[in-house]
């Protein structure tokens, strides 16, 4: 049998429409959606010989977008509520997977991610179908991996310390709700979520950017804490308390959790040092006071002299260069042929299994890397990116001329504090095409969703420092 499989995934469809009071919390804005919907309407129809199967590979909503905000929303109807509002807000695309999974020979399968865990919650995860009411339509919620044949796919938040599911404690409040018990104890929120909640979502009230750049790790600690973020610490302690409890280390040989009930990524080695250069930065370090309350970039708050703005601002600079030297964040994050060893090492472990194209998406950073097997072979991981926007920082910031960076840093923080981000923010959506014959793997490509050409870190590079999206 032939299979023809589109994957995509992160699409974080949610979150309210920008008022005159507040800022928009759409990190898939209108534009995107309707490219959405289009892409999904001109995916090629199956037949007799090769069926044409969709694959969202999590994320697909996000309920840490939704007010009231929560980390985890374990209140059935409120969570029912939220998907509803969404279904409202995000209807296109809605209508144009109803529209594909009408077509003979079509399938789609859902797959959950962390931003949208409470899809899994009973009456949830039956609104969800309702809204798809097909025979062809799969909900996979339950830390299984998707497989078809030589093909594994799954979101890739189970290697994220930060982002894994403890689904042995998921599952209990399923099986609490779906009898109309007390949730108890309680379902321990995500670090990675709390920091959404506790950190980032205030912050974005002042600061709109903040989202784009994808910081629910360790990595969102140092610039949280030059903008003044509050909750650092609460967060940091749940984070430990989280780990010591429930994570696991990741076995670097073997690719396997060292426990089956929980399945996490070995923390990353670089967390304690950003949280480190967090404190240092929320203390004023190197000598220089930086205030850990009030506004950081805008400059229309007149208590804030100019002496103390010009000392936040070199604390952002810092935490961006520094950042960058702990977790190569810029120029091996949007190489396409590069992966960091969190994703890579279990996808390697996949495909020394047996499979010969893996695919994650969670990270936002599209990828394609060839993997050399045990055997000699060579198998393909995919990483789908993200239907959500990006900030585009410039790339100059970078630069070994740190005086040089500094200027255009500056120009940068301008823009952002101003909450001009057209400069800077894009729309650079990516899919993966897979093309299956019995065991054999016909194509496994990643492409650009807006013309179907391949991506390169050329090309993408190209469209993160082009026109921005309007």
């Amino acid at each position: 049998m032939r299979h023809l499989v589109h994957v995509i995934s992160d699409l974080h469809l949610g979150g309210a429409a920008a008022t005159q009071d507040a800022a928009a919390f759409q990190m898939c804005p209108p534009k995107t959606r309707d490219l959405l919907a289009g892409f999904i309407r001109k995916l090629p129809p199956g037949s007799a010989e090769r069926d044409s199967h969709l694959v969202i590979a999590g994320d697909i909503v996000d309920f840490l977008a939704e007010q009231p905000f929560q980390a985890f929303t374990g209140d059935a109807t409120m969570a029912c509520d939220k998907l509803r509002r969404i279904f409202a807000s995000t209807a296109v695309v809605w209508e144009a997977l109803r529209e594909f999974c009408s077509r003979p020979h079509t399938l789609l399968t859902l797959m959950l991610g962390n931003h949208d865990i409470e899809l899994s919650l009973p009456g949830v995860r039956e609104l969800l179908l309702e809204q798809l009411p097909a025979p062809g339509v799969r909900f996979i919620y339950d830390n299984e991996a998707f497989t078809l044949g030589p093909l594994l796919i799954e979101h890739g938040n189970r290697f994220d310390a930060w982002n894994a599911v403890p689904h042995g404690a998921l599952r209990r409040v399923r099986s609490q709700l779906s009898r109309k018990a007390a949730v108890i104890p309680p379902f321990e929120a995500l670090p990675g979520s709390r920091m959404v909640i506790d950190v980032i979502n205030p912050l974005k009230q002042q600061y709109p950017f903040i989202d784009l750049m994808k910081p629910e790790t360790a990595a969102a600690l140092p610039i949280a804490a030059a903008l003044g973020g509050i909750g650092l610490q609460q967060v940091w302690t749940a984070f430990g308390k989280f780990r010591a409890s429930k994570a696991v280390d990741f076995n670097e040989e073997s690719g396997a959790p060292l426990r089956s009930n929980y399945i996490s990524g070995k923390p990353a080695s670089t967390d304690d040092q950003l949280w480190v250069e967090a404190q240092q930065i929320a203390r004023g370090g190197s000598g220089r006071q930086v205030s850990a309350v009030g506004d950081l970039l805008s400059r229309g708050a007149a208590i804030v002299t100019e002496q103390i703005r010009a000392a936040r601002l070199d604390a952002v600079f810092a935490a961006f260069r520094r950042l960058a030297e702990l977790q190569r964040m810029h120029r091996e994050a949007f190489d396409v042929g590069i992966e960091v060893d969190t994703y890579l090492n279990p996808a390697r472990h996949t495909a020394n299994a047996g499979f010969k194209v893996i695919v994650y998406g969670h990270t936002h950073l599209p990828k394609n890397v060839a993997i050399m097997l045990d055997n000699g072979a060579q198998a393909s991981y995919l990483n789908t990116g993200t239907w959500a926007d990006v900030m585009c920082v410039p790339n100059g910031i970078w630069d070994e001329d740190q005086e040089k960076g500094r200027a255009l840093f500056q120009q940068f923080a301008a823009d952002l504090g101003a909450n001009s981000l057209s400069r800077w923010r894009r729309a650079i959506p990516t899919y993966a095409h897979i093309e299956i014959n019995g065991d054999d793997v016909v194509k496994a490509e990643l492409r650009f969703a807006q013309d179907d050409s391949p991506v390169s870190t050329v090309s993408l590079m190209q469209l993160l420092t082009g026109a921005a999206s309007a």
